[in-house]
């Protein structure tokens, strides 16, 4: 596959700190619906730069998924920066994570993704759109301001032109993601459920915000705060509580 080299600027402007390894397997950390019961759905999480599976424990994450009450089993893919820069990270959450689990016979697939992982979790979704059911980028990486003020200048994702679908390579990946969303929000292709989270002082929020303009107000959420994990705790309770995820997922 291809290299996600121009992602650096992104993480690097965003503060956080870079891993580079990339184990041949990708690690996971995986906890099951509390009892004996078989869970109807999985829950794929995707970490930040800087941050790996074990940080949605220590965060609250897998506990305020528990305590919301859905059938899901939980699973956190250790997909750290490494994997993006060989730009191999889908092809690898795919086999080492969520393949394995597939044959639990889930009757949904939600991917949650933070920043890097936000980015992670709809381009996971470019390459297996039929893998997905649901989706919440919470203040996702979406490529350089110049993308998306071309976008505003147009009037907005459902009025700007898309490049024409293309092999995704590190020159085009940022416009062929755009023109993905396009495709979503327009409705000429189909996709998953696609929600999105950021705060209102999150320095990705500007590039967030040309997405939420584009999806229904009640798949867009907002938290006081930065680009931080209280803000993103909020918005992970808003959205177990009032997403399409909460319906499908229920016991």
């Amino acid at each position: 596959m291809w290299r996600l080299g121009m992602l650096i600027t992104g993480v690097l402007a965003s503060g956080c700190k870079i891993f580079f390894p990339a184990p041949a397997t990708m690690g996971s950390a995986f906890d099951p619906l509390p009892g004996s019961k078989q869970a109807k759905c999985l829950l794929v999480l995707l970490p930040g730069a800087g941050d790996t599976a074990q940080t949605f424990r220590t965060e609250g994450f897998v506990e305020a998924i528990q305590r919301s009450g859905a059938s899901a089993d939980v699973v956190a893919a250790n997909a750290t920066m490494g994997y993006y820069l060989r730009g191999i990270a889908p092809e690898r959450v795919e086999a080492d994570v969520v393949a394995p689990l597939r044959t639990r016979g889930y009757a949904q697939i939600w991917l949650v993704g933070i920043s890097m992982g936000g980015f992670g979790a709809l381009h996971y979704t470019q390459f297996f759109p039929d893998h997905v059911d649901g989706i919440l980028a919470l203040a996702p990486y979406l490529g350089d301001e110049a993308i998306g003020d071309e976008i505003r200048q147009a009037g907005g994702l459902k009025q700007w032109t898309p490049d024409p679908p293309a092999a995704i390579t590190e020159a085009n990946y940022q416009r062929q993601l755009w023109a993905w969303l396009h495709g979503h929000v327009t409705g000429t292709q189909q996709g998953p459920e696609l929600y999105l989270g950021y705060a209102d002082q999150d320095r990705l929020g500007p590039q967030a915000a040309v997405l939420g303009e584009a999806l229904a107000a009640d798949h867009v959420f907002h938290a006081p705060g930065g680009h931080d994990w209280p803000p993103w705790r909020a918005l992970l309770d808003e959205f177990l509580r009032r997403s399409e995820f909460q319906r499908r997922c229920a016991p």
